[in-house]
This record gives C-alpha cells, sequence and structure tokens, in this order.
C-alpha cells in the first residue's frame, strides 16, 4: 500500500491510456482498494501543499508568525523519508515557493528551519535511494523487475536534479531581486537596497544552512548523474571565494570566470566575492574552508577516479584547482589531502600548490597543472579499459573513517586503480574499496 504505482513515458510498457486502464480493471480487488487509499492520501497532502502556497502570497500576514517555521519544517520534512521519489518532487517544489515568496525582513525568523531540514532530509532521502540502486545493480533482473528498477531510476535521477536545482537557485549570484529585496512579485514595502543581504550570501554566512546544504551538495558529486554533478560542480566553483580572504579572492577574481547555472538555464558570471558588504564570519568561514579542504576535495579525488565521470574530468579538475588556489594559501589541509594519495610526491604537489597559486594564471592553465598532478589517478573510458597495460598490484592501504563514508558496493577493482573486469569491461557499480583507500589515516 506504501508503493505508489505511476506512469512514465519512455520506460513504462503500454500508452498512459493503457495504464489508466490497468488501474481502473482493478477498482473491484484489494489493489484497487490500496490505490484508492493512496490516492486519497495523495490528494490531501497535495492540496495542503496548494493551500501553503496561496498563504505565500499573504507576505507578512503569513510569513510573520513567530510560532510558524519550526513546526512547519517539521510537518512538511519529518517523514519525507518515507515518501515516494516522485512525491518528493513535488514537496522540492513547494519549498522553492516558500523560500521565493518570503519578504526579505523576515528570512532570518522563517528560512534557517525550513531550508535547514529541507536539506538536511533531502541528503537523506536521495543519498538512501542512491545506495540503493547501486545495491540492486550488482543483481540481475529481468522482464517487469527491470522496468520498475528503470522507472525507479529515471525518477531518482529527476529528484536529484530538482534537488540541485534548487541549491543552483538559492545560490544563484545572478537570482533576481524585487524591490524589497526578494524576488520578484512581493507585494511587501520596500525595504532601503543593501540593508540585507541578498540570499545568497544569507545562506551562507547562516551555518545551520550552509552546512546541510554544503553535506548533501558534497555528496552530490559522487551519484552517478552526469547531469546533476556537473550544476553541483559549478556551485561550489562559485561559492568557493567567498570563504577565502578579500586579498586571495582579488588575486585570482580576474583570471576566474565562474559561471553558474541556476534554474532557469541561464549562464551568468558570479560577481566578486565581498563586494555586497556582508563578510561571512570567521568561525562560519573557517568551518566551511575546512569540510571543503577535506570531504569536498576527497569526493572530486574520487570522482575523477571514477570512470563513470570520465567525460567531466576537466570540470572536477576546475574545482579541485580552485580549491587550492583560494584555500592552499589559507590551511595545509588540501596538501596534506593531496600527499595521502599514492604514487603523488610531495615535490610534485608543492609545485602544482605553488603555481596554482600566484596570480596572473588562467584557470585553464590551473586545470591542466591539477589533472597532470593526479594524471594516475584518472579514471578511463569503458572503450580505453581494455587498451591499457595492466600495471603491478599496490598494496591496500588503511582507510581512514572519513574515507570510509565514500565506500560504494559493487563492481571490481582492478591493479593499477582500473575498474572493471579482466576483459575491460565496468561493472554497472564500481567497487569505491581501492578508491577509498587512496586517502592515508595521517
Amino acid at each position: 500500500m506504501l508503493a505508489d504505482r505511476f506512469w512514465q513515458a519512455g520506460i513504462s510498457e503500454g500508452s498512459k491510456d493503457d495504464f489508466y486502464a490497468r488501474v481502473l480493471g482493478k477498482k473491484n480487488t484489494l489493489e484497487g482498494l490500496a490505490s484508492s487509499i493512496r490516492g486519497a492520501v495523495r490528494f490531501v497532502r497535495e492540496t495542503c501543499y496548494a493551500i501553503l502556497y496561496c498563504m505565500t502570497r499573504l507576505d507578512t500576514h503569513f510569513y510573520g508568525f513567530l510560532e510558524l517555521p519550526n513546526p512547519l519544517a517539521e510537518a512538511l520534512f519529518a517523514d519525507s523519508l518515507y515518501l515516494s521519489s516522485h512525491q518528493v518532487i513535488n514537496l522540492l517544489t513547494l519549498s522553492r515557493f516558500l523560500v521565493d515568496h518570503c519578504p526579505l525582513p523576515l528570512r532570518e525568523h522563517f528560512l534557517p528551519p525550513i531550508l535547514a531540514t529541507c536539506f538536511r532530509q533531502m541528503d537523506a532521502k536521495i543519498s538512501s535511494e542512491w545506495e540503493k540502486l547501486g545495491q540492486r545493480e550488482t543483481v540481475q533482473a529481468a522482464g517487469e523487475e527491470l522496468t520498475e528498477e528503470m522507472k525507479a531510476e529515471s525518477i531518482l535521477r529527476q529528484l536529484t536534479y530538482s534537488a540541485v536545482v534548487m541549491v543552483a537557485d538559492v545560490l544563484d549570484p545572478a537570482r533576481p531581486e524585487g524591490p524589497s529585496g526578494e524576488a520578484e512579485g512581493s507585494e511587501s514595502p520596500a525595504v532601503p537596497p543593501g540593508k540585507f543581504p541578498p540570499l545568497r550570501k544569507f545562506c551562507l554566512m547562516n551555518p545551520s544552512i550552509a552546512v546541510p546544504l554544503l553535506v548533501f551538495c558534497s555528496h552530490a558529486i559522487r551519484m552517478h548523474d552526469g547531469r546533476c554533478c556537473g550544476v553541483v560542480l559549478r556551485v561550489f566553483r562559485s561559492i568557493i571565494p567567498e570563504f577565502s580572504t578579500p586579498e586571495i579572492a582579488k588575486l585570482h577574481h580576474k583570471e576566474h570566470h565562474h559561471h553558474f547555472s541556476g534554474s532557469t538555464g541561464t549562464t551568468a558570471a558570479a560577481g566578486a566575492p565581498f563586494s555586497d558588504g556582508f563578510a561571512i564570519p570567521a568561525a562560519t568561514a573557517h568551518e566551511i574552508r575546512e569540510f571543503i579542504c577535506t570531504e569536498v576535495l576527497k569526493a572530486a579525488i574520487q570522482s575523477l577516479h571514477d570512470p563513470y565521470f570520465v567525460d567531466s574530468q576537466k570540470e572536477i579538475g576546475a574545482l579541485i584547482a580552485a580549491i587550492l588556489a583560494y584555500y592552499a594559501p589559507l590551511t595545509p589541509t588540501p596538501r596534506a589531502i593531496l600527499l595521502s594519495l599514492p604514487s603523488v610526491k610531495p615535490a610534485e604537489v608543492d609545485r602544482t600548490i605553488e603555481y596554482v597559486c600566484k596570480g596572473g594564471v588562467s584557470s585553464r592553465h590551473q586545470r591542466a597543472m591539477v589533472l597532470e598532478l593526479l594524471e594516475e589517478l584518472k579514471g578511463v573510458s569503458v572503450a580505453e579499459m581494455g587498451k591499457l597495460e595492466k600495471s603491478g598490484a599496490s598494496k591496500k592501504k588503511g582507510r581512514s573513517k572519513m574515507a570510509q563514508e565514500f565506500m560504494t558496493p559493487g563492481g571490481g577493482q582492478q591493479p593499477g586503480g582500473q575498474v572493471g573486469d579482466a576483459s575491460g569491461q565496468r561493472e554497472k557499480t564500481p567497487d569505491l574499496e581501492g578508491v577509498a583507500g587512496m586517502f592515508n589515516e595521517g
């Protein structure tokens, strides 16, 4: 009774009319009873979403209730893990309306519990669904089961894309602002420009929002969806300068033309950080900087090693180069992460960091330097796997607790870092045990 039936073009057997005919044909059965109960629950829930959307148009009369944000966040997201993926998409749509219509003076009051709970639950839901998908791919399925798996994978990719586009929209530097500072269409009284930070900076300044948001993005780098990974990589490249210092950001700003893909599909250049007059607190910047230098950098290196992301290696290399350029002068963490990799010499790491950190170097040259440093760790496409010579087996290195979090079951690991079987064919879900072992305990 908890499993919704749904029809999706291109995957479901038969047409939409055939699907509805099968459903209606079972209305007098127990399955039909379960379908009716599901439909009633779904109708009530989606009607509540519609009512909440209408209430957002009341501006301060809705957003101004002091007791509203926490109970509303709990009601919307606490049990969202149990919703099917295509129902969670509707919840994300409502969440975007709640954010878009919030009057700027009330953001501090309303948005932190809503966005923090939303991103925390979306991370748990989407990450667990990708893990289940990886486990299913290790078992051969046929016929009807295969069709159901294909539909589940397709809708999971849609859900993941909806989530990462919401992140991109919230952090879009070109997000349109109305007279009072919020998205266009608000009827709130006008607020003097510059009195409140833009939504992007508001989220990055608030650890309760920024932490779950960035944790989700760090996990999305590893999810096997090239489109979503591309959006997340652009998000990180856009926000990395925000957690640096004005001097370092100014040194690299003219050479780094970050581009940001928002929900509308348009592309806009990210403005210079620190130019809006709102500074991220030093403690928050340090905390997030260290997170990016560890979790995000490790995720990027592992994706660089993964054959699935062979077509995204330039974008991944650009992210790694940006982390080194903006953060290596401030913390030894990225250097330590690189030194923990196998086959990477300290002299080469220092030479790469010195090159990417100096001013006047284009992002393209920085990326090339990073990819050269990590050449032996780069994954190769399926077509190239059979052409590679087998290198000598390397000793299995110890895994840190942090590296263990990136483990994914399935597939086979060949000596020399190649993922696939002896015939050169890549497994559906690569075994990342060897990849996680790249990082030493120290």
